[in-house]
């Protein structure tokens, strides 16, 4: 029995973001305020968007962190409070999408950044178009996103219908401009996005085709965008498989490698992708013992098992430049037993096919010092 609900409309294509203006009219959205990040601003692409949305972008905040926090949510409510905001407009990659979505949020509920970590389902937000500038999060088909509290150290993600975009435009031309490392990070994350799909306890028909595409085109074309940015067929397909295990794990969630990445990104600062990856093989490798239909998948992919599969992902991440240990970032073993509690204590690990104890994710972790 599985249910499959997306209520997102999307445009893909390249050239898409031009429709913008259309888009806007027929979804009847108005007085748009911009959240992004000072990339987006420096490259020209928030000036793009206004210029694109004719009239109907009223203001732009552009002071988010790559992991955002609640305080940069509070700076963006301060910056539109005088403004007749009735739309949001997230531009940029993962931090941005995610920042945005707990303002939309923040002003139809009519909470703070802090209290909005304590709802457990977000309800309502404001109309949001999200326009990704990476292949990566496929933040703009899901209905979660994730916020750090500094202050409790605290790394939260958040979830409810009250998340989901409006409308998302996913054009892959916006994606030229990404730097090397940022598409290695992000483009890790796709994989990492399908392969926790098909090893979630919500796997269905509905999402193994969506998955192993994701997962395929993503063995296929990341190293070829990381090593060549001007390649555009190669960031093209990136996007597409960005899209498609973002129709894959908005159905299912994520698993292991998603939980035991949490606190090394909000404790350690590892990038969001880089955090998912750093566990992704060990997770599939383990997860393939349980679930035998996982050598089947990695057949689809092109390999001959999961085996095979974890064997690449290890070799991607060495070309991407992706760390594999912890290197000098734990300087002392107990450190090994708190990243452990805190992987064991994210919701996502429960959807986890395989049931992995404390010892198996602290065994995990003390392979990677």
């Amino acid at each position: 029995m599985w249910n499959f609900y997306l209520p997102v409309e999307l445009h893909f294509g390249e050239k898409r973001i031009a429709d913008l203006s259309h888009i806007m009219e027929n979804k009847g959205l108005q007085n748009a305020f911009i959240i992004c990040d000072e990339t987006s601003v420096n490259l020209g692409l928030a000036a793009k968007i206004k210029a694109y949305a004719q009239g109907r972008v009223i203001g732009c905040f552009s002071g988010v962190n790559p992991n955002p926090t609640v305080n940069n949510i509070e700076d963006g409510l301060k910056a539109m409070k005088e403004l007749p905001v009735e739309s949001i407009i997230a531009l940029g990659g993962g931090s941005s999408i995610d920042c945005a979505k707990a303002i939309a949020a923040c002003v139809k509920l009519g909470v703070t950044g802090k209290q909005l970590l304590d709802i457990d389902r977000i309800s309502d937000g404001l109309p949001l178009i999200i326009i990704p500038t990476t292949a990566g999060t496929a933040s703009e088909l899901t209905q979660g996103a994730v916020i750090s509290d500094p202050e409790r150290d605290l790394k939260k993600a958040l979830f409810g219908p009250g998340l989901f975009a409006t409308v998302a435009i996913d054009d892959p031309e916006l994606t030229y401009s990404c730097p090397n490392f940022v598409t290695a990070s992000s483009g890790i994350d796709v994989l990492a996005h399908a392969l926790d799909s098909l090893t979630s306890m919500k796997t269905n028909a509905s999402t193994i085709g969506a998955a192993v595409y994701a997962a395929k085109t993503t063995f296929q074309y990341l190293e070829r965008a990381y090593d060549d940015g001007t390649d555009t067929i190669a960031r093209c397909h990136m996007m597409e498989a960005c899209v498609a295990a973002g129709l894959a794990f908005s159905q299912t969630g994520t698993t292991g490698s998603h939980a035991c990445s949490y606190y090394l990104t909000s404790h350690y600062h590892m990038p969001h992708g880089e955090a998912c990856a750093f566990t992704l093989d060990w997770w599939f490798r383990e997860n393939a013992k349980v679930r035998p239909e996982l050598d089947e998948y990695a057949k689809m992919m092109g390999f001959a098992d999961a085996d095979a599969v974890a064997e690449r992902i290890a070799e991607m991440k060495e070309h991407l430049h992706l760390r594999s240990t912890f290197g000098n970032l734990i300087h002392d073993e107990k450190e090994i037993e708190l990243i452990a509690d805190q992987a064991m204590a994210a919701g996502n690990m429960s959807n986890n096919v395989w049931k992995a104890t404390r010892n198996d994710v602290i065994r995990l972790f003390r392979s990677k010092l």
